[in-house]
C-alpha cells in the first residue's frame, strides 16, 4: 500500500459529504419550505387585513350614504365619495341604485354595472361581493357592499376599489426581507462548512503525513534493528564460546577475572541482541484467550531471577476473579516483562503490580515502584520513543519501554507513565477484557 493509497482512503472526506447532503441540504429546503408556507399564511393574512381596510370604510361611509341617498341629495353623496378618495386608501369609489346606474364616483370607477353579475348577486342577496376585476385598464380589487336604508330596504350599492398592485407591494417589503434573510443563513452555514471541511481535511493530512512518517521511521528503526541484531548474533556466540573454554583452560585468577569480564559484557550485547530482536519482530502473531493473572506471575518470575538476593521485592495484587483478554500470550508477557524490569531497576525497595478492572469492560495492569520518578527534562511520550534511556550510557538500550508500547498499542490498548504523589513512576497498560472466570 503506498503512501498516497493510505493518504487518500484515511482522508477521505465521505463523512462530510454524507454530512452535507443528509443533513444540512434537507435542513435548508425544510427551512425554505417552512419559510414559503409562512410567507403564504402572512400573504393570506395580508390580503385579508387590506380587504377588511375597505370594508371599514365601507360601513363608515353606509349610514351616511344611506340617509344622502334617501333624500336624493347628490351633493352629499359626491362629498362623502371624495372624502374617502382623499384618504388615499381607495383607487376608485362609487354609488350605483339598485339598476345598476352610476349616481355619484371618486377617482377611477366603472360607469355602469347593469350588466354585471357581481353587482346582480349583490342587488338579488343584499350580501357583499368581492373581486379581482380591470377598470380603466388597471386590475383593481372591488367590493360591493349594498346600501340599506334604516328600515333595511335595498336602496342601492357601493363599489370601492383597490389596486391589485397595493395587495402585492405591501408584502413584497416582509418577502424580500425573509428570503434574503434565508440566503444569508444558508450562505453563512454553508461557507462554515465549507471552511470547516477545508480544515478539517487540512488537519487530517498533516496528521496522517505524521503517523504515515512515524509508521515509517519504526520500519526503519525495526528493518535496522534485525539487520544489526542478525549481524552481532553469530559473533558474540563465537566469542562467548571461546571465552568459555578459555576459562576452562587457564585457571588462574587474573586469567578467571578477564574472562568473567568478557563474558559478562557478551551476555549484555546478547540481552541488547535480543532487545532489537524483540522491538524489530511483528507485534502480533496469533490472539487466543489468555488468563492475565496468569501472564503477570509469568512475566514476574522471569524477572524475579534476573535480580540479586538484596534488590528490590516484586509484589503481585492479583484479582480474586481472574480476568481474560484475547491477546498474544507470548507478545504481552515480553511486554510485562520489559515492563517489570525497568520498574525493578528504578525502584529503590518495591515494585508493586496490581490489576484492576473498570466499568468500560477493560483491564488495567498497574506497575508502580518508590523510585525517584520520571525525569522532569523528559516527558512520558519521550520515554516511549526507541533508544531513549535516562540511564547511565552502558547501563540502558532505551528499547523496553518502546517494546512495551508498540505491543499493547498492537493490542488494542493504551500505555501510559506519570509520577505518583507519594513518589516514584506509575506505570498503567490498560487492555480490552474479553471474559471473566474464576481462578
Amino acid at each position: 500500500m503506498t503512501k498516497r493509497y493510505i493518504l487518500q482512503r484515511v482522508s477521505s472526506p465521505s463523512w462530510q459529504r454524507a454530512f452535507l447532503f443528509y443533513l444540512v441540504l434537507p435542513l435548508l429546503a425544510l427551512s425554505g419550505i417552512a419559510i414559503g408556507v409562512a410567507l403564504e399564511q402572512a400573504r393570506e393574512f395580508q390580503d385579508e387585513r387590506l380587504r377588511d381596510d375597505l370594508e371599514l370604510v365601507g360601513r363608515a361611509i353606509r349610514l351616511p350614504l344611506s340617509d344622502a341617498l334617501l333624500s336624493d341629495d347628490i351633493p352629499r353623496v359626491q362629498a362623502h365619495l371624495d372624502a374617502v378618495f382623499e384618504l388615499g386608501r381607495v383607487y376608485g369609489a362609487s354609488v350605483y341604485d339598485t339598476n345598476g346606474e352610476l349616481v355619484a364616483s371618486a377617482g377611477v370607477t366603472e360607469r355602469d354595472l347593469s350588466e354585471s353579475l357581481l353587482a346582480e348577486q349583490v342587488v338579488l342577496t343584499g350580501e357583499q361581493r368581492d373581486s379581482y376585476r380591470e377598470v380603466a385598464g388597471r386590475d383593481v380589487y372591488s367590493q360591493f357592499i349594498p346600501v340599506h336604508d334604516r328600515a333595511e330596504r335595498l336602496i342601492g350599492f357601493m363599489q370601492l376599489n383597490r389596486r391589485a398592485e397595493d395587495f402585492e407591494q405591501s408584502f413584497s417589503r416582509l418577502e424580500r426581507i425573509a428570503w434574503v434573510s434565508w440566503s444569508i443563513v444558508a450562505l453563512a452555514l454553508i461557507s462554515i462548512l465549507a471552511v470547516g471541511y477545508y480544515r478539517t481535511r487540512h488537519q487530517q493530512r498533516l496528521e496522517i503525513n505524521s503517523r504515515l512518517r512515524e509508521h515509517e521511521k519504526m520500519a526503519a528503526i525495526g528493518q535496522l534493528a534485525r539487520g544489526v541484531a542478525h549481524e552481532l548474533g553469530a559473533p558474540l556466540t563465537v566469542i562467548s564460546g571461546r571465552a568459555k573454554r578459555l576459562q576452562e583452560r587457564h585457571a588462574d585468577a587474573e586469567s578467571q577475572r578477564q574472562l568473567t569480564a568478557i563474558r559478562g559484557q557478551v551476555d549484555r550485547l546478547t540481552r541488547l541482541v535480543q532487545q532489537l530482536l524483540d522491538f524489530s519482530r511483528t507485534p502480533v502473531s496469533h490472539e487466543q484467550l489468555e488468563s492475565v493473572s496468569q501472564l503477570v506471575q509469568q512475566a514476574a518470575s522471569a524477572v524475579q531471577h534476573e535480580q540479586p538476593e538484596q534488590g528490590p521485592q516484586l509484589q503481585l495484587e492479583l484479582p480474586e476473579r481472574d480476568v481474560v483478554i484475547r491477546a498474544d500470550g507470548s507478545r504481552l508477557e515480553l511486554a510485562l516483562v520489559n515492563l517489570f524490569r525497568n520498574a525493578m531497576q528504578a525502584a529503590n525497595q518495591l515494585v508493586r503490580v496490581s490489576v484492576e478492572t473498570t466499568r468500560n469492560n477493560e483491564c488495567i495492569i498497574v506497575v508502580a515502584d518508590d523510585g525517584n520518578g520520571l525525569p522532569q527534562s523528559t516527558s512520558a511520550e519521550q520515554l516511549v520513543e526507541p533508544f531513549t534511556t535516562t540511564k547511565p550510557i552502558g547501563e540502558g538500550t532505551g528499547l523496553g519501554l518502546a517494546i512495551v508500547a508498540h505491543i499493547v498499542d498492537a493490542h488494542n490498548g493504551k500505555f501510559t507513565l506519570q509520577n505518583r504523589e507519594l513518589g516514584g513512576c506509575e506505570a498503567r497498560v490498560t487492555l480490552p477484557c474479553s471474559t471473566t472466570k474464576e481462578a
